[in-house]
């Protein structure tokens, strides 16, 4: 079942975004220690302003239980979103950053997915025929039509399986970008109006 994410789903779905950070091998993080990344991603997910806050998020529930999480918004809110993570350094004791650990990525037309994720264990099990991250990328995708947004974007791994799953829904690469030393292929669809 697709839903909102909400305060509950706090432990779940900050294990799912510290893989997803820790596969991702951000710079910024490379100091910080697994637990402290937990409980930054813990604290910081229960604030409305935070990049992987739960305002953001959208879950894939399965018995109960939180297995898959897309953050998305519109290209304006991002520069909203709190990137430096300052406050959640401070909580651990740590130095901050001077720049943001994740750097702003969205194009101004933007609806920008910036994060989808399914747990290992739930990988490869569907529902009604459909994937689990088929799901939630359907999802965003309607999200970002409902939004009014012409175009979704995201960033990926070339031969990522989120990258051939955004393929397989139609969507182009039209950049390759360099973030935080790695390559990237900036994917984007264009939306067609909601049709009632």
């Amino acid at each position: 079942m697709l839903r909102d994410a909400t305060r509950v789903d706090a432990d779940a779905v900050a294990l799912l975004v510290l893989h997803e950070l820790e596969r991702r091998q951000l710079r910024r993080l490379r100091r910080v220690s697994k637990e402290q990344l937990s409980q930054m991603l813990f604290v910081g997910y229960h604030q409305p302003a935070f990049r992987y806050g739960y305002p953001q998020a959208r879950v894939y529930q399965n018995q109960g239980v939180a297995v898959g999480v897309a953050y998305g918004y519109p290209a304006a809110v991002e520069a909203t979103l709190d990137n430096r993570w300052a406050n959640l350094f401070a909580r651990q004791q740590l130095t901050p950053p001077q720049q943001d650990v994740v750097t702003p990525r969205a194009l101004p037309d933007e609806w920008y997915l910036d994060l989808l994720t399914v747990r290992n264990r739930s990988k490869g099990k569907t529902y009604q025929q459909k994937w689990f991250d088929e799901w939630l990328l359907g999802d965003a995708i309607h999200r970002a039509r409902l939004s009014g947004a012409p175009v979704i974007g995201m960033d990926v791994r070339p031969g990522s399986a989120l990258a051939s799953l955004a393929t397989e829904f139609g969507f182009v690469a039209t950049a390759r970008r360099r973030l935080d030393r790695q390559t990237y292929y900036h994917l984007r669809l264009k939306l067609t109006p909601q049709i009632n």
